[in-house]
């Protein structure tokens, strides 16, 4: 008796802690699915047209011989159409799945069966869709009715793409007399029953190891860190304890990363000393102005006001201290009074400021990317106990192929060139500057620039002395411009670098190398740093970056793009640097920190070039297909593809730039048809140059950024600040990031850029209507709250 009581109670438990599970089978029930229609809507949407065709040619063929395959095996048959999408990827699947139910399957979806499968949920009852569809779309059908898991046929993956063959078990369509009987809106199937329809492609796990999650799986690409050197141990520290009470002067507040690193510090470390922003004073706004002007205008202060209310600004300046400043300046630009302050008082000094452009003025990439990191060190050996985090980029690396340490190398070039001095350099490239100045003067450049005004000024007639003189400075300056970032590009190239950006960005690092040795420095490499995944918000950017001009082209009727398709793309979200930066200034602090750290994803969660451009297609098609006018439906359709240079070059822009030509001259006697003509052919123009400014990182160079540094110090971090402070770039899904964060983010605020429209307009947190309505409040007039 004690006995039976005790197994009652255990079932009584069990019973209570698991909700009994009921198997549902869709077909029938909830919708009429056939598996001829579903590989239909995947084969005609695959990537390339011509893989349509092809696809679409197969599906008429198995079509002819199905019904006997049919009748002679029906897992065999299902096998067989299944077998299509050989070389469709995962991430094709996962949102043509989406797409096929919200556009196809949902409006078919049978009420009265629906209504029975929301009663059985309603009683607590976990319940399991059976289904002869791909999980693919079964997925997207479970989510919508809320259901646990899925009994689905699954395609086998290698590399992201599909093999053809279907995973055990297999749900074979249902016998022809089924069809006709079981109509019931109630689809409730026993398990016993489910096993004995499934038969010997059942494994040993049963019906348990059959079912699959209702949420998306996530490909499992990334790789964890595995160390084969024993290396010091790093003692556990808490970033909020070292932080704590600590005073940082940040260098470049008003850009992309420091900005988003100064609402992390005021966010997470509100127990933070003092805050000083070396903002340089605009030509019609001071410093403090321009800092006022940022936080009321940009969003990632948003939930920083929410928090705080009317005591926002108040916050704000209980923490920061705006300081004018220019870091391509002797002493930061800062007067004598406020640098011999900041000495004494400043724990760390972090350098987020620099020229980011590719192909830049060469005078200015010098003296914000080179000449303001020597004036960094010079501060630094002046203060008493400052340390000196500096943002690099990972690309300094250059052309050079495997796998990238986080090392500093003095003097380095990606040509290894023997000699090479980077003082020398530097002295070279100002000694360049400076006769590319004078000869700007010469009477040779002079008389060059004279005879284009009066090309370009033909047609006005009766210019003035002065008209002329003042175009003529215009001219000069514009050409020595020219020039500067002809000269930049050239050097950089002959050294090794893809660009101006990474050349002048390695030189700095040279100069920390050679004048820091000795000093507390962090060099960090952030790769192509991108749109936050979740701090300050989901889907925070800024400006056109890195990849906005490439996805955004990606998103037109452009088809063809030079890539090599195994080469990472490492993309690394914001929000992630951010993290990083802040682990590595409390390492800083505690003089525990390594010389060099990459911030990037391509050693422990790739994403190639295939799938980068592929996931953008498919975040533009899902954007289009949400609009309903014709362009937009074209559009949808186009996927841009990854192809060699010499294809592109004979097929894409460059030959379609040639032929372009010789319409024009075939049309000159046609006034008409010359500004249509013409207007296509700058269009293609800026193709071209767009894409060989990118080439260096699509086509050439494979890079494998060793990313050890800072991922050991986040496992330093205590267990209560791992949600907060903690770097994982493994948790990153591709997929969801690049289809609904990045792209959609980059349209809100990259594109409009692009394309020469405003910003959406926001509400403004304005510190002048803060001071308002204290004055109001003083003055005894309701409706003042203060700050």
């Amino acid at each position: 008796m004690k006995i039976q009581v005790e197994r009652t109670l255990h079932r009584a438990n069990t019973q209570v802690q698991d909700p009994p599970t009921v198997y549902w089978r869709v077909e029938g029930s909830l919708l009429n699915l056939s598996a001829v229609r579903q590989i239909a809507f995947f084969t005609w949407n695959a990537q390339s047209i011509a893989e349509r065709w092809a696809r679409r040619g197969g599906l008429a063929a198995i079509a002819l011989i199905r019904l006997f395959l049919y009748f002679a095996d029906r897992a065999f048959a299902t096998r067989v159409i299944h077998a299509l999408l050989r070389g469709v990827s995962n991430d094709r699947l996962d949102l043509l799945g989406e797409e096929y139910f919200d556009y196809v399957l949902r409006p078919q979806l049978k009420p009265a069966g629906l209504d029975r499968l929301k009663a059985m949920l309603a009683t607590g009852k976990q319940v399991i869709l059976v289904s002869q569809a791909l999980d693919h779309v079964m997925r997207p059908l479970a989510g919508f009715v809320g259901a646990e898991g899925i009994v689905a046929n699954r395609l086998e993956f290698r590399d992201g793409l599909a093999t053809g063959r279907l995973l055990e078990p297999i749900i074979r369509p249902r016998a022809g007399l089924a069809l006709l009987l079981q109509r019931s809106a109630d689809g409730q199937v026993s398990p016993v029953e489910l096993q004995r329809e499934l038969g010997s492609s059942l494994n040993s796990g049963g019906l348990q190891a059959a079912t699959l999650s209702s949420r998306r799986e996530v490909a499992g690409t990334g790789h964890p860190v595995v160390l084969f050197k024993p290396g010091p141990k790093l003692e556990e520290f808490s970033v909020r304890e070292i932080l704590k009470g600590r005073h940082i002067l940040l260098i470049g507040a008003t850009g992309f990363i420091g900005k988003v690193w100064l609402v992390k510090l005021l966010t997470d470390l509100p127990e933070i000393g003092r805050v000083y922003l070396l903002i340089r004073p605009g030509k019609t706004a001071s410093a403090q102005e321009r800092f006022e002007k940022m936080v009321e205008e940009s969003p990632v202060f948003d939930h920083l006001h929410e928090r705080y209310g009317s005591d926002f600004w108040r916050f704000l300046r209980d923490r920061i201290e705006v300081v004018p400043g220019d870091v391509t300046r002797d002493d930061l630009g800062l007067d004598p009074f406020t640098a011999g302050r900041l000495h004494g008082v400043v724990d760390l000094v972090v350098n987020s400021s620099g020229l980011t452009d590719f192909n830049p003025d060469l005078r200015q990439a010098l003296s914000s990317n080179v000449e303001a990191t020597i004036h960094l060190v010079d501060f630094l050996k002046t203060s008493s106990r400052a340390a000196l985090l500096h943002l690099s980029t990972c690309f300094v690396v250059g052309s050079r192929d495997g796998q990238v340490r986080e090392e500093l190398i003095p003097d380095y070039t990606p040509i290894s060139l023997p000699g090479f001095d980077v003082e020398r350099e530097r002295l070279a490239l100002n000694d360049l500057i400076r006769e590319t100045e004078i000869r700007s003067e010469s009477e040779e450049v002079t008389t060059l620039l004279r005879k284009e005004l009066a090309a370009r000024s033909s047609g006005s007639a009766h210019a003035t002395g002065a008209t002329v003189e003042s175009h003529l400075r215009k001219y000069r300056t514009r050409w020595v411009r020219n020039e500067m970032m002809e000269v930049g590009m050239r050097r950089a190239k002959a050294l090794g670098w893809p660009n101006t950006y990474t050349f002048t960005k390695s030189l700095a690092e040279s100069l920390i190398a050679r004048w820091a040795a000795d000093l507390p420095v962090a060099v960090v490499r952030p790769s192509i740093v991108e749109t936050s995944t979740g701090e300050p918000f989901a889907g925070w950017n800024e400006g056109v970056n890195t990849s906005a001009p490439l996805s955004y082209l990606l998103g037109t009727r452009f088809r063809q793009l030079p890539s090599n398709k195994r080469k990472c793309l490492d993309l690394i979200p914001v929000d992630l640097v951010s993290r990083g930066m802040t682990l590595i200034a409390a390492s800083l602090i505690e003089r525990s920190h390594e010389r060099v750290y990459h911030l990037a994803t391509s050693a422990c969660n790739p994403c190639d070039m295939r799938r980068s451009i592929e996931l953008t297609c498919l975040a533009h098609r899902k954007f289009y297909r949400t609009q309903v006018d014709r362009e937009s439906q074209l559009l949808a359709k186009l996927d841009t593809i990854p192809v060699s240079k010499a294809r592109y070059q004979r097929l894409s822009a460059p030959k379609q730039r040639a032929v372009l030509r010789a319409l024009q001259r075939v049309s000159a006697p046609i006034p008409f048809a010359r500004q249509p003509l013409a207007r296509r052919e700058r269009s293609l123009d800026r193709v071209e140059k767009l894409i060989e400014l990118y080439e260096p990182f699509i086509l050439h160079n494979q890079h494998v950024f060793e990313a050890r540094h800072v991922q050991l110090l986040a496992l330093a971090l205590p267990q209560d600040e791992r949600s907060i402070f903690g770097y994982d770039p493994l948790n990153i899904d591709w997929w969801d990031y690049w289809i609904n964060v990045h792209i959609p983010a980059l349209r809100i605020w990259s594109y409009p850029l692009i394309e020469g429209r405003p910003l959406e307009s926001r509400s403004r947190h304005s510190l002048r209507q803060v001071v308002q309505s204290e004055v109001g409040a003083a003055a005894g007039r309701p409706g003042g709250a203060g700050e």
